[in-house]
């Protein structure tokens, strides 16, 4: 604890002097090896299948050492990536709205302690406590704020309407727990800070960071969404060759800037030359800013600063080199920025498609540690731990474990003094793994992390812990009883899929709810394979009850045209109970509500449909994952699935033709 002080402490000081442009005159490096490793894990990653192309670049002392493109940016037009490619940098937005409410606090117009409320009186909430969020909360997690709004976050056309729907919905929401104690990654603080930027600068979001960010940094291809017309963005492909629609993010201070790996560089030379913030300032954006209860016991692996996910990343910290992360990742994009303040580098990649982003910018950072000897190495290796007896007083955290889209079971093996772990599938709780408990006092995973215990703040938790030292994350918080089992008949066994999904959403999810036989009193809301436990307020509304869970939001049940309506957000919901069988010579014609006309499919057989103007067909398989969405891509005829459904989106009176063969 006291190493890991003492760097936090050194790492302060130097960058107080390297972010304001006093670093003494850096030796020449060398940038062979590293480019050749940057090339390797590149390729291996697009190779691998998942990702489509992707951009990197390093800066040193304000020179592009490195600057690349790999595969084709647009295979249709055979365009290859190339310097001014754009590609979405998700949620490495994040420095930047941060940074320009610090600016703004330089200026005067804000206070980083002054509750949010007091610049945005329009900002309300269902909880008296949301009046005690303050600016700084917004930017290092610790809001207490469900998460994400998903509802028009992600589309294939910009939202202009966003913000404003996303002010209504907190509106008539609750906190997960008290602001300013726990630090949990919520996207929803920084669409907050976009709106706190805007209303105190009396500028749109996007204008105000090209004149006051973008401009001063050299970022002169850098956007809030892609450039207005721009043909060179990097687009993301799908398994059968197809590309995916443009992605628009519409929660901009949360994702939705896009960029190229060079001009990510160019940002942190800016700040390293005091061009966007004060020395004071850049210090207070990358300290520890973590709230006090993010963990039970020991240090957060990930200690936030404002907007950045890490200002001491554990991998090179253990190598004494300073280094500052911000990660990002969206369903087309993953992206990360490193900034090594001591050396006056920054580091910077973006994958358009699935890829390990993080692991392939650590294996770029570490081989420009390792070609310049930059590093004092690792550790000194300790003994390595042997089996030990688990000891008594662990046997009392076996049970149910609640998280942000896991609910787990533990339990212990007393013979081959071991933990066992098991995760929720729907139905039972099948084992993930059996770990053993070793001499150095963790349970030890295949991995490079170790699992433990603790307790705090009147609950107990499931901890994830780095390999070498204290520092971990909450991984589950242990269930305890209900205090009263109320009726859960509404929810239990349910399925769901959505009646008002926008022609643009890209996110397309169906739900099911259900309870666990073995924790009665709670239930549970499940999408994109992730289980979420929440407790009952009433028989036809849930309540959060995981304030160290990520991305929640209550549910409600309520009837409406003799038809029971799930709504989790602004997505309403219909029991699949209730839908009825498309027949062949049925008419589809929107009504005039808008609502989505849904349909089960009763046997396997081909879809296809005439698509009306701005219309959308979604089929979802039994599973509710979707099978097919036409905002994909139309196919002339669809392989379908008994007990499929289809949803049929669009605008009032908007006619689908359709065939239905079996």
């Amino acid at each position: 604890m006291k190493r890991r002080v003492l760097i936090w402490g050194c790492c302060l000081i130097m960058m107080g002097l390297m972010f304001s442009g006093c670093s003494p005159k850096a030796e020449p490096k060398s940038y062979e090896k590293t480019i050749e490793a940057a090339r390797t894990e590149i390729w291996n990653a697009i190779s691998a299948g998942g990702a489509s192309s992707a951009t990197v670049a390093i800066m040193d002392n304000g020179n592009l050492v490195y600057e690349e493109g790999f595969a084709m940016a647009n295979r249709e037009a055979g365009l290859s990536v190339t310097k001014d490619t754009q590609f979405n940098i998700c949620s490495v937005s994040k420095v930047f709205t941060a940074a320009a409410v610090l600016q703004l606090c330089e200026d005067g117009k804000l206070e980083l302690d002054k509750p949010v409320v007091d610049y945005l009186p329009e900002f309300t909430m269902a909880d008296s406590r949301y009046k005690d969020i303050s600016v700084r909360m917004l930017l290092n997690h610790t809001a207490a704020l469900p998460g994400t709004y998903t509802t028009n976050a992600e589309t294939t056309e910009p939202d202009p309407d966003y913000t404003q729907k996303f002010l209504a919905y907190l509106a008539g929401t609750e906190l997960k727990g008290d602001p300013g104690k726990v630090s949990v990654y919520c996207n929803d603080g920084f669409t907050l800070a976009q709106i706190l930027v805007e209303k105190s600068s009396g500028q749109s979001f996007s204008d105000y960071l090209a004149t006051n960010i973008f401009t001063k940094a050299g970022m002169k291809n850098s956007s809030c969404y892609f450039k207005a017309d721009n043909t060179d963005i990097a687009r993301k492909y799908n398994e059968d060759g197809s590309a995916a629609p443009v992605e628009y993010i519409n929660s901009l201070g949360s994702g939705g800037i896009a960029a190229t790996a060079a001009d990510l560089c160019r940002y942190g030379q800016a700040l390293f030359q005091g061009k966007i913030l004060s020395e004071a300032m850049v210090t207070e954006y990358t300290s520890p800013q973590y709230g006090d209860q993010t963990v039970p016991a020991g240090t957060p692996l990930y200690p936030y600063g404002l907007g950045w996910d890490s200002v001491a990343v554990a991998d090179f910290e253990r190598q004494g080199v300073t280094v500052i992360g911000k990660n990002g990742g969206s369903p087309q994009y993953n992206s990360q920025l490193y900034l090594l303040p001591q050396e006056n580098i920054s580091v910077a990649i973006v994958f358009a498609g699935n890829a390990d982003v993080t692991g392939v910018a650590n294996d770029i950072v570490q081989a420009l540690l390792d070609e310049n000897g930059l590093s004092e190495g690792l550790e000194t290796e300790t003994a390595e731990p042997t089996a030990a007896t688990i000891p008594d007083e662990l046997l009392a955290y076996a049970g149910i474990y609640g998280d942000g889209g896991a609910i787990a079971k533990i339990e212990f093996n007393n013979e081959k003094n071991a933990m066992i772990y098991k995760k929720y599938d729907g139905k039972t709780f099948e084992t993930q793994g059996t770990y053993p408990y070793l001499s150095d006092g963790y349970f030890h995973l295949p991995v490079v992390y170790r699992a433990g215990f603790a307790k705090n703040f009147g609950q107990e938790f499931f901890m994830i812990y780095d390999q070498s030292s204290d520092a971990g994350f909450v991984s589950g918080q242990k269930m305890a009883a209900a205090a009263a089992a109320l009726d859960t008949s509404q929810f239990s066994g349910k399925s769901w899929i959505p009646t008002n999904l926008s022609a643009i959403d890209a996110n397309a999810m169906g739900v099911k709810t259900g309870v666990v036989t073995e924790l009665p009193g709670y239930l549970y809301h499940t999408a994109n394979g992730g289980y979420t436990l929440y407790g009952l307020k009433d028989a036809t509304t849930t309540q959060m009850v995981l304030p160290y869970g990520r991305d929640l939001a209550q549910a409600t049940i309520a009837e409406n045209n003799g038809q029971r309506i799930l709504t989790i957000m602004d997505y309403q919901f219909i029991n699949t109970a209730s839908v009825a069988s498309l027949q062949n010579d049925e008419a589809i014609v929107i009504g005039s509500d808008g609502q989505s006309i849904c349909r089960k499919l009763d046997n396997d057989g081909t879809f296809s449909a005439v698509m009306p103007e701005g219309g959308r067909i979604v089929i979802y398989g039994p599973d509710l994952q979707p099978d097919y969405d036409s905002s994909s891509g139309v196919a002339e005829e669809i392989p379908v699935t008994a007990g499929s459904y289809l949803v049929f989106i669009g605008a009032p009176g908007a006619t689908f033709t359709y065939a239905y063969t079996v």
